[in-house]
């Protein structure tokens, strides 16, 4: 034992002065040169600006103000219809049908749809089915389930609502969560409304208050900031709200992965916007396990990759659609795709030339993105509604370069599978679906 205590000292000494030396042989305006163009150019516009941004303009209460008009539509009670479709989900299903009976809306109907689950799912609804507060259908098809797609158009044609609320079954929602989504409708140009989710089992597990944070920042910030501009681009399957017409218009849903990012695109290309309701606040469950959520956010990355920059890749033709999609877009791939390629190209090159050198670049940019994730985090929360819950999440911020490394290696995977079209026909969609899927 003190054998290798004796190494790891004489290794970290090593380290040390050869850092020591860097410095002396370097300028400063080099180590600028080096850690800080992407910081300067990229990071801080991304991320920071927006986080500032939002932070001064509701320090000094400058958000734009849409409630007198909100008010107005939503005293026309316009019909709203829930779309919750699910797959074996028994266990959580009652909740979620719960929370929408909370709303008490007087013009709503609630449409549960069983995608042929084997589970006890289409039980625990009948009885809420049988009392009238929803309509209730299965799927007992001999080929099995459909998919949430093909189930979701099942709906929609049931559906005799003027606007939809399309749901998950492990989601519950706050009591005027509905008339923050609806009210954004008064905007007749508004064809979809995505909510705000945020993480059920927030405090749980080290691995629940990466995810909180991170749903905090891509969308409690993120899409906030994007809103102020008309940029934002989807809105998530588990929380969004659509105007009936638009739907049509555009065909519904498609067989894809990603469906919602496909619907989100297809009603962009049709020329509709996507605001998102801030207060319209919906608690989600969160995969409990590191291979549970890998397997997520491999349908997840895989899913928009398609979706973006296969099969809508021409609305980053911004002199025949709109620039503000285009720019978006761009943004997202060079953050998300090109530059988790470009790091794993800087790692490989870095570990050639010099690995100890590496090793310093990594202590640094933890720091940096310690800063910066407090930044962004601390914004999102002061924004907030529930913020004195939520402080607390500040404590595991230090973590997340960690959470953040981990998921640029897996999305770094799931980018090649998709380029070599390995795996194409992921198990998120059941074959059935896939059969006359086209490919992208």
């Amino acid at each position: 034992m003190q054998d290798w205590t004796d190494k790891l000292f004489f290794g970290l000494q090593t380290l040390l002065a050869y850092v020591q030396l860097q410095f002396e042989r370097r300028e400063i305006y080099e180590w600028v040169l080096f850690f800080f163009p992407f910081t300067i150019f990229g990071e801080i516009p991304r991320y920071i600006l927006p986080a500032v941004w939002l932070f001064l303009l509701k320090l000094f209460r400058c958000q734009p103000d849409d409630l007198e008009q909100r008010k107005r539509f939503l005293a026309t009670k316009p019909s709203v219809s829930v779309l919750l479709v699910g797959y074996n989900e028994g266990e959580c299903v009652a909740n979620a049908i719960d929370s929408l009976l909370e709303f008490h809306y007087p013009n709503l109907e609630i449409i549960v749809i069983d995608d042929n689950s084997t589970d006890n799912m289409y039980e625990v609804v009948k009885p809420y089915a049988d009392k009238g507060l929803v309509r209730l259908f299965k799927n007992a098809a001999a080929t099995g389930r459909g998919g949430r797609p093909s189930a979701s158009n099942f709906a929609l044609h049931l559906a005799t609502g003027e606007f939809i609320l399309s749901v998950d079954a492990d989601t519950s929602f706050d009591r005027d969560s509905l008339l923050h989504m609806i009210g954004s409708f008064y905007d007749p140009k508004v064809g979809v409304v995505a909510g705000n989710l945020k993480v059920r089992e927030t405090g749980q597990s080290l691995l629940a208050d990466m995810q909180a944070l991170e749903y905090f920042m891509s969308i409690g910030l993120r899409k906030r900031f994007l809103n102020l501009f008309g940029m934002n681009v989807q809105a998530s399957g588990a929380f969004g709200a659509f105007r009936r017409q638009a739907l049509l218009e555009c065909g519904a849903w498609d067989a894809e992965i990603a469906e919602d990012a496909d619907i989100s695109l297809k009603m962009k290309r049709a020329g509709w916007k996507i605001s998102f309701a801030p207060e319209a606040v919906a608690l989600t469950s969160v995969p409990p396990t590191l291979r549970q959520l890998n397997n997520q956010r491999n349908h997840w990355d895989r899913g928009i990759l398609r979706n973006y920059y296969h099969k809508h890749g021409d609305l980053l033709k911004f002199w025949q659609y709109d620039w503000r999609n285009a720019t978006e877009m761009a943004l997202e791939y060079f953050f998300s795709f090109f530059l988790t390629l470009f790091y794993a190209a800087y790692l490989v090159a870095m570990l050639v030339y010099d690995p100890r050198l590496l090793l310093f670049a990594f202590a640094v940019c933890y720091l940096m993105n310690v800063v910066f994730a407090f930044i962004q985090a601390g914004a999102a929360i002061y924004l907030s509604e529930r913020r004195a819950e939520e402080w607390r999440l500040l404590d595991v911020v230090v973590l997340w370069p960690l959470y953040k490394a981990w998921y640029r290696v897996l999305r770094f995977k799931c980018i090649v599978l998709e380029m070599l079209r390995i795996n194409y026909e992921i198990a998120y969609l059941p074959a059935s679906a896939w059969r006359n899927a086209p490919r992208w």
